[in-house]
């Protein structure tokens, strides 16, 4: 998403002539997909995993173990991935759909303390390092098994599907890939055996927990006291998809005027670039929020959510057959006065940064700081519309004024 200060050019005429300058997009990588709600849930339950697994895993090398909840932390899966420490087993946890997989990062001191454990020995004799024999592996994929079993038991209890334990890798990811700017919730465990410090770290991206974060948005709704109308509404649809749609501002005109906007015009909206953006779901706005970028894709970061939540205005009914219509009649005027019908038609133009869908339960959930990724690339152009129509493309600025506008590049 490319903005630009731009100078005064009557809205619909001409093209601008000052020179422009870029300012810098803000970059919402950090994720926020991941609510405090769903974060607590998470923690709770990984909290009683770690726990478990210290009885299974005492028992299983017969000495003390304790495995301990450390930092829980949102981030892209490529940042996640890039602080794992270079040397450690990456231990594939399946859960169904390949892009529903995790990924459990185990340092290499924790495997060889427990391996010395299995063999007999203590924590303390481990070596720094060493090269892990067919009996070694062997060995790690039963320590493994007891691991995603303790870890399948906390994620069924949260309504997700059962895990498997996949693929070893002492060198790579285990088979476990997402997207690079997908959200990952890196989880960090530390370990202890007989007084050894070490630890791993689980990475749960985003396609992984959706299926727990649905469960939880229709458990809330489902549990809602019956009275509450607005709570029965939202348990009844939260599953329904929805359109978002981040619209910049707003400007109605006499159709006539938008007839002659062409490429290189400037239409200015009336809304200031303070302002940010309104997130709308369908026809009702959700919030107000912040233009920028997530990886490579366009976003809104939520600011305020709607507490009374306004209708997009529409004025005359206009679609696609319609626009041309008015077009070719005005090309035919082309010269003349146009009839006074077409200055007593006021449209609704409006600039769309993009769109995206959305569950409704998910997009009644948005809190303030949440950031919503778009379907547009970044770089890719604001569209306008005329209530409801796409009719042109071109580049979002910021006026003289400091209000919202788009200089046309193309009508479609």
């Amino acid at each position: 998403m490319a903005v630009s200060r731009s100078g005064e050019t009557p809205t619909g005429q001409g093209s601008p002539d000052a020179d422009s300058a870029s300012i810098r997009p803000l970059d919402f990588s950090q994720p926020t997909k991941f609510t405090t709600d769903l974060r607590r849930r998470l923690s709770a339950a990984l909290g009683s995993f770690a726990d478990g697994l210290s009885q299974e895993l005492s028992a299983q090398l017969k000495c003390e173990v304790v495995i301990a909840l450390g930092e829980v932390s949102q981030d892209t899966w490529a940042a996640a991935r890039s602080r794992l420490p270079i040397d450690a087993i990456a231990v594939g946890v399946q859960s169904g759909a390949p892009e529903r997989a995790l990924l459990l990062s185990v340092e290499q001191p924790l495997l060889l303390q427990a391996l010395e454990c299995l063999l007999g020995a203590t924590a303390a004799q481990a070596p720094a390092e060493r090269h892990l024999t067919e009996i070694d592996w062997a060995l790690a994929r039963g320590l493994f098994d007891t691991v995603v079993a303790g870890l399948s038991k906390a994620w069924t209890e949260l309504e997700g599907p059962e895990l498997r334990r996949g693929e070893l890798d002492l060198e790579g990811d285990a088979a476990v890939t997402a997207p690079s700017g997908e959200p990952t919730l890196s989880v960090a465990l530390s370990s202890s055996i007989d007084g050894v410090a070490s630890g791993l770290t689980l990475l749960m991206p985003w396609a992984a927990v959706e299926p727990i974060a649905e469960a939880t948005r229709a458990s809330s709704h489902h549990h809602a006291p019956a009275g509450e109308s607005s709570e029965g509404l939202r348990s009844s649809l939260a599953g329904a998809q929805v359109l978002l749609r981040a619209e910049v501002g707003t400007v109605q005109m006499p159709i006539e005027r938008m007839l002659k906007i062409v490429p290189g015009a400037l239409v200015e909206l009336s809304e200031s670039a303070g302002e940010g953006v309104v997130l709308y779901a369908e026809e009702v706005s959700v919030g107000r929020g912040r233009p920028g970028r997530s990886g490579t894709r366009k976003a809104i970061k939520l600011e305020a959510p709607d507490e009374r939540p306004l209708r997009a205005e529409t004025y005359a009914r206009l679609g696609r057959a319609e626009l041309d219509r008015a077009r070719a009649h005005a090309e035919t005027l082309a010269g003349e006065e146009g009839p006074g019908i077409l200055r007593n038609i006021f449209v609704r133009v409006w600039a769309e940064l993009g769109r995206t869908h959305m569950s409704l339960g998910g997009a009644l959930a948005l809190t303030a700081g949440a950031v919503v990724e778009l379907d547009q690339g970044a770089e890719e152009p604001v569209e306008l519309f005329a209530n409801g129509v796409c009719f042109a493309s071109g580049s979002l600025v910021v006026t003289g004024e400091g209000a919202w506008g788009v200089k046309v590049d193309a009508l479609l």
